[in-house]
């Protein structure tokens, strides 16, 4: 069976991943690679990946590929949707099929109802797909509960908390999350949505959806996490009194009761490492523990495996609670 032909949108450090993701995925072929970026455009896609990948050339728009109808768009440009939405029109008018990283596509259709049903409407009515994906938003706090779920009967509340130690992760990461910055600086910028984790209110909104619950109310709290002593990170060691993170904590009320709590904590040398914990509390208590979710390499392989399988799921603006596990085409033993 021949490839699928994969266009990659963007090529900073999380589009760089994916390009890796794809070449070591044979069932994939990337057939061009887009972006602005003076300094990648015009060289070779494999040098800039320096992955084994097609010399091709990468350019800046979509329309410059000349890629055929059905191809793949593996979207890693932004996190506001309203910032990628022409981005997806000119990818689903083209007829391709759209894998994306954006957080707000994850779970659109609470914050953004009106350009969910205009993405959604036209991708039907040129039978593609678009897909959100991502380690957080779209799998470790609201997929995998939902699923998790599944097993534990009558349902009282489901806490998720994720700790990631911002040394492992990459430089930009650390600098959006404050890192060596004042904390009222990072207060002020956290209050204007300009720097933190995005999608964590999407987050509750699809687990909410996937348990069959409604919130009367999410409230999302962001605090800087400031250093109490001197603290080695990839920009540099942090002294006491400056940020060496981020702690953010949504919750979804029900009737006057936190029924949905999710915690995000982005902490440079955070205390036990990268790990998640999913607590679900009802008729069957249940907890799972998951260490060293890589974010970034996570976020590329989910990229590459839904984009292995879109071209089976039914056409127009899917979620990772309504695309099938198995989808119908799959070939499996019986």
């Amino acid at each position: 069976m021949a490839p699928i032909p994969v266009i990659l949108l963007g090529l900073g450090s999380i589009g760089l991943t994916i390009g890796k993701a794809v070449a070591d995925e044979r069932q994939l072929e990337a057939i061009a690679g887009v972006d602005i970026d003076p300094k990648v455009l015009g060289r070779r896609l494999a040098e800039v990946c320096d992955a084994d990948l097609p010399e091709i050339v990468v350019v800046d728009s979509l329309a410059a590929t000349h890629a055929p109808a059905g191809a793949v768009v593996l979207q890693a440009t932004g996190s506001r949707l309203e910032a990628i939405k022409d981005q997806l029109v000119a990818a689903i008018t083209c007829g391709y099929h759209v894998v994306s990283t954006c957080e707000e596509l994850v779970w659109p259709w609470d914050d953004h109802p009106a350009l969910a049903g205009e993405i959604n409407r036209l991708a039907r009515e040129h039978e593609v797909t678009v897909l959100g994906v991502g380690v957080n938003p779209g799998f470790v706090m609201d997929t995998l509960p939902v699923l998790l779920s599944r097993a534990a009967g009558d349902l009282e509340a489901v806490h998720v908390k994720r700790i990631v130690d911002l040394t492992t992760r990459r430089l930009p990461l650390q600098r959006k999350m404050g890192v060596g910055m004042e904390p009222a600086r990072v207060r002020e910028q956290l209050d204007h949505e300009q720097i933190g984790h995005v999608g964590l209110s999407n987050s509750v909104q699809m687990l909410a959806a996937g348990l069959g619950w409604h919130m009367d109310v999410i409230d999302v709290d962001s605090r800087p996490i400031v250093a109490r002593e001197s603290t080695e990170t990839g920009l540099g060691a942090i002294p006491p009194g400056k940020v060496i993170g981020i702690r953010q904590r949504a919750t979804g009320m029900a009737r006057g009761l936190p029924r949905l709590i999710l915690e995000l904590v982005m902490e440079a040398q955070a205390e036990g490492g990268t790990h998640d914990e999913i607590l679900i509390d009802g008729a069957q208590s249940l907890r799972l523990r998951l260490d060293g979710l890589q974010g970034d390499t996570a976020t590329a392989i989910l990229m590459v495996n839904q984009a292995l399988r879109i071209c089976d799921f039914p056409p127009g603006l899917q979620t990772m609670l309504s695309v099938p596990l198995l989808p119908e085409k799959a070939n499996v033993e019986r």
